[in-house]
Protein backbone atom coordinates (compact mmCIF):
# COMPACT_ATOMS: atom_id res chain seq x y z
CA UNK A 1 0.00 0.00 0.00
CA UNK A 2 2.72 2.42 0.66
CA UNK A 3 3.85 2.06 -2.97
CA UNK A 4 0.40 3.28 -4.20
CA UNK A 5 -0.45 6.10 -1.61
CA UNK A 6 2.33 8.39 -0.68
CA UNK A 7 3.59 8.48 3.11
CA UNK A 8 3.72 12.22 3.12
CA UNK A 9 0.67 13.65 1.32
CA UNK A 10 2.09 16.25 -1.47
CA UNK A 11 -0.91 18.77 -0.75
CA UNK A 12 -1.72 20.46 2.91
CA UNK A 13 -4.97 19.78 3.95
CA UNK A 14 -7.14 22.04 5.51
CA UNK A 15 -7.89 20.23 8.68
CA UNK A 16 -3.52 19.99 9.16
CA UNK A 17 -3.29 23.63 8.37
CA UNK A 18 -5.90 24.77 11.16
CA UNK A 19 -4.71 22.20 13.58
CA UNK A 20 -0.85 23.73 13.31
CA UNK A 21 0.61 26.51 16.17
CA UNK A 22 -0.12 30.15 14.42
CA UNK A 23 3.30 30.61 14.31
CA UNK A 24 4.06 27.90 12.03
CA UNK A 25 1.11 29.35 9.29
CA UNK A 26 2.43 30.37 6.08
CA UNK A 27 1.07 31.41 2.71
CA UNK A 28 3.93 33.42 1.62
CA UNK A 29 7.27 33.07 2.21
CA UNK A 30 8.51 35.56 5.19
CA UNK A 31 10.75 37.75 2.40
CA UNK A 32 7.39 38.56 0.26
CA UNK A 33 5.64 40.57 3.19
CA UNK A 34 8.71 41.95 4.56
CA UNK A 35 9.07 42.85 1.10
CA UNK A 36 5.87 44.69 0.21
CA UNK A 37 5.86 46.04 3.65
CA UNK A 38 9.22 47.47 2.97
CA UNK A 39 7.98 48.63 -0.68
CA UNK A 40 4.93 50.29 0.98
CA UNK A 41 6.83 52.62 3.98
CA UNK A 42 9.14 53.87 1.09
CA UNK A 43 6.11 55.16 -0.91
CA UNK A 44 4.82 56.79 2.04
CA UNK A 45 7.88 58.10 3.29
CA UNK A 46 8.76 59.47 -0.32
CA UNK A 47 4.89 60.81 -0.44
CA UNK A 48 5.24 62.88 2.32
CA UNK A 49 8.53 64.14 1.76
CA UNK A 50 7.87 65.11 -1.63
CA UNK A 51 4.58 67.01 0.12
CA UNK A 52 6.37 68.76 2.39
CA UNK A 53 9.05 70.00 -0.54
CA UNK A 54 6.17 71.63 -1.99
CA UNK A 55 4.69 72.72 0.56
CA UNK A 56 8.17 74.49 1.67
CA UNK A 57 8.05 76.99 -1.50
CA UNK A 58 9.60 74.78 -3.88
CA UNK A 59 5.66 74.88 -6.42
CA UNK A 60 6.80 78.49 -7.74
CA UNK A 61 10.64 77.23 -8.47
CA UNK A 62 8.87 73.94 -9.69
CA UNK A 63 6.82 76.52 -11.71
CA UNK A 64 9.46 79.00 -12.80
CA UNK A 65 12.19 75.87 -14.33
CA UNK A 66 9.46 74.03 -16.14
CA UNK A 67 8.25 77.53 -17.86
CA UNK A 68 11.51 78.93 -17.94
CA UNK A 69 12.54 75.19 -19.42
CA UNK A 70 9.89 75.58 -22.34
CA UNK A 71 10.57 79.24 -23.06
CA UNK A 72 14.55 78.18 -23.60
CA UNK A 73 13.74 75.28 -26.33
CA UNK A 74 11.02 77.44 -27.99
CA UNK A 75 13.55 80.63 -28.46
CA UNK A 76 16.31 77.76 -29.66
CA UNK A 77 13.83 77.01 -32.22
CA UNK A 78 12.96 80.44 -33.54
CA UNK A 79 13.75 80.65 -37.29
CA UNK A 80 15.59 83.93 -38.04
CA UNK A 81 12.72 85.98 -39.17
CA UNK A 82 11.67 86.55 -35.65
CA UNK A 83 12.19 89.23 -34.18
CA UNK A 84 13.29 90.66 -30.79
CA UNK A 85 10.07 92.17 -30.18
CA UNK A 86 8.14 89.39 -30.76
CA UNK A 87 10.54 87.56 -28.58
CA UNK A 88 10.50 89.93 -25.25
CA UNK A 89 6.44 90.22 -26.14
CA UNK A 90 6.25 86.13 -25.63
CA UNK A 91 8.74 86.17 -22.47
CA UNK A 92 6.81 89.18 -20.62
CA UNK A 93 3.29 86.94 -21.15
CA UNK A 94 5.02 83.86 -20.12
CA UNK A 95 6.37 85.62 -16.62
CA UNK A 96 2.60 86.95 -16.44
CA UNK A 97 1.27 83.14 -17.10
CA UNK A 98 4.07 81.70 -14.26
CA UNK A 99 2.54 84.65 -11.64
CA UNK A 100 -0.83 83.42 -11.88
CA UNK A 101 -0.39 80.33 -12.41
CA UNK A 102 1.52 80.31 -9.08
CA UNK A 103 -1.58 82.66 -7.60
CA UNK A 104 -3.45 79.86 -8.43
CA UNK A 105 -5.88 82.11 -10.85
CA UNK A 106 -4.98 80.73 -14.24
CA UNK A 107 -7.75 78.74 -16.70
CA UNK A 108 -6.24 75.37 -16.60
CA UNK A 109 -8.23 74.67 -20.32
CA UNK A 110 -6.53 77.99 -21.88
CA UNK A 111 -3.18 76.85 -20.13
CA UNK A 112 -3.47 73.37 -21.66
CA UNK A 113 -4.82 74.93 -25.34
CA UNK A 114 -1.09 76.92 -25.03
CA UNK A 115 0.73 73.96 -24.19
CA UNK A 116 -0.76 72.10 -26.94
CA UNK A 117 -0.28 74.64 -29.83
CA UNK A 118 3.33 75.44 -28.19
CA UNK A 119 4.21 71.23 -28.87
CA UNK A 120 2.35 71.48 -32.27
CA UNK A 121 4.54 74.23 -33.01
CA UNK A 122 7.64 72.93 -32.08
CA UNK A 123 7.24 69.81 -33.45
CA UNK A 124 9.05 70.38 -36.66
CA UNK A 125 12.49 71.82 -34.74
CA UNK A 126 11.18 75.50 -36.27
CA UNK A 127 9.35 78.37 -34.82
CA UNK A 128 8.42 80.77 -37.80
CA UNK A 129 7.53 84.81 -36.95
CA UNK A 130 3.67 83.99 -37.39
CA UNK A 131 3.36 80.84 -35.33
CA UNK A 132 5.48 82.81 -32.65
CA UNK A 133 2.47 85.23 -32.87
CA UNK A 134 -0.27 82.89 -32.99
CA UNK A 135 2.07 81.36 -29.35
CA UNK A 136 1.57 85.38 -27.49
CA UNK A 137 -2.19 85.55 -28.41
CA UNK A 138 -3.03 82.27 -27.11
CA UNK A 139 -0.70 83.37 -23.76
CA UNK A 140 -2.33 86.13 -23.57
CA UNK A 141 -5.67 84.81 -24.33
CA UNK A 142 -4.75 82.34 -21.08
CA UNK A 143 -3.47 85.18 -19.15
CA UNK A 144 -6.65 87.59 -19.36
CA UNK A 145 -9.20 84.30 -18.80
CA UNK A 146 -10.64 83.68 -15.45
Amino acid sequence: MSEITPEKPIHRLPADYYSEPVSQRRIFPRWVTLGCGTVALVILIVLFAGGAWINSGAAPRLVHWFFGTMQSELFAACDRDVRPEQKTGFAAEMSTLQERIIAGKANSDRVVEFLQAMRDDQADGHVSSAELEQLTKKLHEANTTR
